[in-house]
C-alpha cells in the first residue's frame, strides 16, 4: 500500500491506545509502541508520517526518544511529533518543546476528537 500515511502511538496506557486506534482506523494506518525502545525500531521499519508521544514510558522515557529522534540525519528527524502526556507542569511542556515537539496535548485536558483535530491539521499543512 503505497499511499498508506502510518501514525505512531507511543503509548503504554491499553485503553488509550485502543481508543486512539478506533478513532483513526480508515484514515491512517496506526502502529503501537509500549515503550520507548519498541517506538524506535518501528520508527526505523515504518517512516511514520506522524508519531503520538506519551513522556512516561517504561525502559525509555518520552523525553529520551524525542531527543533520539531529533538527534537523527534522515527525513525521520524533522517528523511531527505531538506529545500527549499526563505531565503538565510548565517545565515539562517547556522541555518537550525545546526537545523538538511540534505540539504539547495534556490528557486529562483533551478528547481525543481534539487529538485527531490537531493530527489533521498538522498533516495537512
Amino acid at each position: 500500500m503505497p499511499d498508506t500515511k502510518f501514525i505512531l502511538v507511543v503509548e503504554d496506557d491499553p485503553i488509550l491506545k485502543n481508543l486512539l486506534g478506533h478513532t483513526l482506523a480508515g484514515k491512517y494506518q496506526t502502529l503501537y509502541a509500549s515503550d520507548g525502545n519498541e517506538a524506535l525500531a518501528l520508527l526505523e521499519a515504518n517512516k511514520p508520517v506522524l508519531i503520538l508521544l506519551d513522556l512516561m514510558l517504561p525502559t525509555m522515557d518520552g523525553f529520551a526518544v524525542l531527543q533520539s529522534i531529533r538527534a537523527r540525519t534522515d527525513e525521520l528527524k524533522t517528523v511531527p511529533i505531538i506529545v500527549v502526556s499526563n505531565l503538565g507542569a510548565e517545565a515539562d511542556i517547556a522541555k518537550a518543546k525545546a526537545f523538538g515537539a511540534n505540539d504539547y496535548l495534556i490528557k486529562a485536558e483533551v478528547a481525543v476528537e481534539e487529538i485527531v483535530a490537531k493530527i489533521e491539521g498538522m498533516l495537512a499543512a
